[in-house]
């Protein structure tokens, strides 16, 4: 993607910070195989063009191997990597797209395909879904980090091509049954905008929710933006809220900085939980370019946020607000 854009979450008030252990390593993690604009359109590759990997790194001791399974537990699929060495990266094969073992989130609604990854060695782990033109990736959360309360962080879905919906999903990460809420920010393909819904998930099963396309025409085709769609773990008869994974992003999305052009590409990032928020943030100016956005979410719609000293405003449904500078920090 030529233009770049930072997503941050800054937390108002009551904030609870992750115990020390806790980081991006890890041995155990769930995703999804999110949306991509190739799912459905043909150009460079194809319809259903597309790929996706997974990257681990491992930790560099020397004498010790990394064995990694991946594995689609609804559908029966198992993939093992053996045997990586200490200080290496290495790359699985693509994640099935086709057939019974598809993995792909093709539409709005319940799917049994949730991706677990587990590891003998902590590792340090990404998924990548891509094609010849168009790419994202995300960074995955080890299953000890995740929380139980998430807001979807998108972006204002304006695409160089068509079917580039908004979208984010859920996975259930734990046994028994878990049950979400869900409000939707706008409105998705079969659910209004701000009604909640509550929804059931067993272990490894996704609800993948898309925003609805609103028009546009040749190089500027435009959706609703889900930024701010609660996803939240519940109480259900008396059994305790349990944790889950959430993953915000679109099919296809152009963030231009305000420099024109036509670049897009697909955004695909697991979600902090609320619980990960923090108060203070800073950034670095990328090269060869004008500005960078930040976009800033607020559990606390009263909250003061500033911009190198500067009181940024222009909040968005009581929740986001948008700043384009060539800054380096907050």
């Amino acid at each position: 993607m030529k233009r770049i854009s930072l997503f941050l979450l800054l937390l108002a008030a009551n904030a609870i910070t992750f115990a020390q252990d806790f980081s991006n390593k890890g041995k155990d993690f769930w995703l999804g195989y999110g949306y991509h604009v190739r799912y459905v359109t043909s150009s460079g590759g194809g319809t259903n063009g597309q790929e996706m990997v997974l990257y681990f790194a491992t930790e560099n001791i020397p004498g010790r191997f990394t064995n990694i399974k991946i594995e689609i537990p609804g559908i029966g699929y198992v993939q093992n990597i053996n045997n990586i060495a200490p200080g290496t990266i290495a790359v699985s094969g693509a994640i099935p797209k086709g057939g019974t073992q598809d993995a792909r989130l093709t539409g709005e609604g319940l799917f049994n395909t949730g991706i677990h990854v587990s590891s003998d060695r902590p590792v340090v782990a990404y998924s990548h879904i891509y094609n010849s033109n168009v790419s994202g990736a995300t960074l995955l959360f080890p299953t000890n980090t995740l929380g139980k309360d998430y807001y979807s962080m998108n972006y204002t879905q304006s695409s160089n091509e068509d079917f580039s919906n908004s979208f984010f999903f859920v996975v259930a990460t734990d046994t028994g049954a878990t049950t979400v809420e869900i409000t939707p920010s706008e409105s998705t393909l079969s659910h209004a905008a701000n009604v909640p819904f509550v929804i059931t998930l067993n272990q490894g099963e996704i609800y993948n929710v898309m925003g609805q396309l609103t028009g546009g025409s040749q190089g500027d085709f435009t959706g609703v933006d889900l930024t701010g769609s609660r996803i939240r773990s519940i109480n259900n008869g008396g059994a305790s809220c349990k944790k889950i994974a959430v993953f915000s992003g679109s099919g296809k999305m152009k963030i231009d900085c305000g420099a024109g052009g036509g670049s897009a590409d697909n955004l695909f990032a697991q979600a902090f939980p609320k619980s990960a928020w923090g108060k203070r943030f800073l950034t670095a100016p990328t090269s060869n370019m004008p500005f960078n956005n930040y976009r800033v979410g607020v559990s606390n719609p009263l909250a003061v946020v500033k911009v190198n000293g500067i009181v940024l405003t222009g909040l968005i449904n009581n929740f986001i607000m948008n700043c384009q500078l060539p800054i380096n920090r907050f």
